[in-house]
């Protein structure tokens, strides 16, 4: 009896698999930034930071994150960052103050107990990594699941 699994279903069974990793990779990434900004906003240095400029950067048409501009002193030196926040629920507007954690050993890395932190656009490629993982699963599920092409 021939095996009807072919060139086609290999595929597909290949993209499931790097589907499947993108998730995972997108699930470790966030937990990994998570752990690094809710120690900063634990044991950094505590200043009080003013947002100068509030933009929405698109990076997809659907997919948009808030981002923060904040200036901050730490040490007697003044620094203008950008921060955005996974969870993208951007309340603040320019001129408000708010709180800031700052990194000792590097005073350009900050984040908020809000959750906003100067990885800035970094904080979304997970969801993005996610998505397209979600995606490349998904659809070769599909095509597998309607069968071969009647050509």
């Amino acid at each position: 009896m021939a095996s009807t699994f072919g060139r086609r279903e290999l595929r597909l069974v290949l993209a499931v698999v790097l589907g499947t990793l993108l998730v995972g990779a997108g699930i470790l990434l966030t937990v990994r930034l998570r752990e690094a900004i809710d120690e900063r906003v634990r044991v950094g240095a505590e200043t009080t930071g003013e947002v100068v400029h509030v933009e929405r950067f698109r990076i997809t048409r659907s997919f948009s994150a808030n981002r923060l501009t904040v200036d901050y002193t730490f040490d007697g030196v003044r620094y203008r960052e950008r921060f955005s926040s996974e969870l993208d629920e951007s309340k603040f507007r320019v001129g408000e103050s708010l709180d800031v954690r700052v990194d000792r050993t590097d005073p350009t890395r900050a984040a908020t107990p809000d959750g906003y932190a100067t990885e800035d656009l970094l904080l979304q490629v997970p969801t993005l990594l996610e998505v397209l993982g979600a995606l490349m699963i998904v659809i070769p599920l599909a095509l597998i699941r309607t069968g071969p092409r009647r050509d």
